[in-house]
């Protein structure tokens, strides 16, 4: 396999352990994943399961941007949460701690997002 393609497996990887709701969900969640990528279930599937011996810099860029905004969608409805904690009376140091991180992160994430598509154009 090749590093690209070990890569994307990674990055698919950990998306469907954190959008699926279990074992048996894995399916569904990938489809998800497809979805959002503009990716074919199959094609994400032979990635993830290893049948893919190389992955072309396309597919990997593609993956690895839904990645970003996978992440980036996990820490807005984490920040979501912690303002709403915050909004019904729950507000403390630590919450407002925690949302400052969560805001970082997102900026954080904004930035890998725009690196990662100028990072085709920069390729001879």
């Amino acid at each position: 396999m090749s590093s690209a393609a070990a890569e994307a497996s990674g990055f698919i990887r950990r998306m469907v352990h954190i959008e699926s709701g279990g074992w048996g969900d894995e399916a569904s969640a990938l489809r998800r994943i497809a979805r959002e990528s503009k990716l074919s279930f199959w094609t994400l599937n032979n990635i993830r399961i290893g049948r893919a011996k190389s992955v072309n810099a396309d597919v990997r860029d593609r993956i690895r941007l839904a990645f970003i905004e996978h992440c980036r969608s996990e820490a807005a409805r984490l920040l979501h949460d912690a303002e709403t904690a915050a909004a019904k009376g729950n507000k403390n140091d630590v919450l407002e701690g925690i949302a400052n991180q969560i805001r970082a992160l997102a900026a954080e994430l904004e930035a890998a997002k725009g690196e990662a598509k100028d990072e085709p154009a920069r390729r001879p």
